[in-house]
């Protein structure tokens, strides 16, 4: 029963991990969007 805290430690480290990854993730995904969005302009004025 005096592990409280470090379970709580523990499990507050790793949710933090987790939420962290998941924005990361978000972060990339937004970018990779961006540049596709992008390549496909450049792409349609070489086409014409």
């Amino acid at each position: 029963m005096d592990n409280f805290g470090f379970l709580f430690a523990a499990n507050a480290f790793v949710w933090g991990g987790i939420i962290y990854y998941v924005f990361t993730l978000k972060q990339r995904s937004r970018n990779l969007e961006k540049d596709l969005e992008l390549l496909k302009e450049t792409i349609d004025k070489e086409s014409q």
